[in-house]
């Protein structure tokens, strides 16, 4: 049997045991930008970093929506990301309507998971090149689900994928307790900080407005997307303050109370970016 049928059909295993197209589609994951998401017991705020070029265009495709209340950031070929998009949309607007209600959260996550994992082990296409945070509210509260390309999951509250995410994943696991009890400017503040650490030791990378975009949705809280001028004022903090995490910014943290009448931003009345919904 020859080398390149291992290449070409994902469900023939190579002599040493390994799916090598799930190797090549966990590479263009890894090499894609940089997904990060944290939820508290009332929020999930996400964050994408951007290339330069285009940027309203790579902004558009990094976050996926399909309805006011679910969200998915990819990582890695932005096509295989719409395409499954587009399949996750239809299949909700089906059991809607079948249903008469609502369609919960993790029902769309394990369907998702179906049918990545079909790619995977049942089909003759080729698998899904991405990694996947999806997210979302309903009446449960908020979920965030973590996908591999081999539609495993895992539902959690942090998550970070692509070029960089392996930096910080334990600086997340650290404050992963703390988060239930952060309020959304809290959240926001601290993902800002993970993106940071993540790119501490990058020359090229430069952080601004334009250089990644937010997205938020939770209690009172439909799907928003923050405008640049917002995401600057964030960044501002940082200008003023050490970024290291230690002792004393925990204990900042810990005494920060758990009320959204003192948000920075009037959320209830934010206008969101203009974005591609249904």
């Amino acid at each position: 049997m020859f080398k390149s049928q291992y290449n070409t059909n994902p469900i023939i295993f190579s002599p040493d045991g390994q799916l090598l197209q799930l190797n090549f589609a966990k590479k263009a994951s890894d090499r894609g930008e940089i997904s990060l998401s944290i939820k508290s017991k009332n929020h999930i705020v996400l964050l994408g970093s951007v290339k330069s070029e285009l940027i309203q265009f790579n902004k558009e495709n990094r976050f996926l929506t399909f309805g006011n209340n679910f969200l998915i950031i990819t990582s890695g070929i932005s096509k295989d990301g719409r395409y499954l998009n587009e399949i996750l949309k239809k299949n909700k607007y089906q059991q809607e309507n079948s249903s008469n209600r609502f369609c919960q959260i993790p029902d769309i996550a394990k369907f998702c998971s179906k049918v990545m994992g079909r790619n995977t082990y049942y089909s003759n296409t080729r698998l899904f090149g991405i990694k996947l945070i999806l997210v979302g509210y309903d009446s449960s509260g908020p979920y965030l689900f973590e996908f591999n390309p081999d539609g495993s999951f895992q539902e959690t509250n942090y998550a970070g994928q692509g070029k960089g995410s392996n930096k910080i994943i334990g600086l997340m696991q650290e404050f992963s307790k703390k988060l239930d009890n952060f309020s959304l400017d809290e959240l926001i503040n601290q993902i800002l900080l993970f993106y940071i650490k993540s790119t501490e030791k990058s020359k090229k990378k430069t952080i601004n407005e334009n250089s990644i975009c937010l997205s938020s949705i939770g209690k009172n809280l439909e799907t928003i997307v923050l405008r640049e001028m917002i995401i600057k004022f964030y960044l501002k903090i940082f200008q003023k303050r050490d970024c290291e995490v230690d002792k004393n910014y925990s204990e900042r943290n810990e005494k920060y109370e758990n009320d959204e009448s003192e948000s920075i931003i009037q959320w209830s009345t934010y206008e969101s970016d203009a974005w591609p919904m249904d």
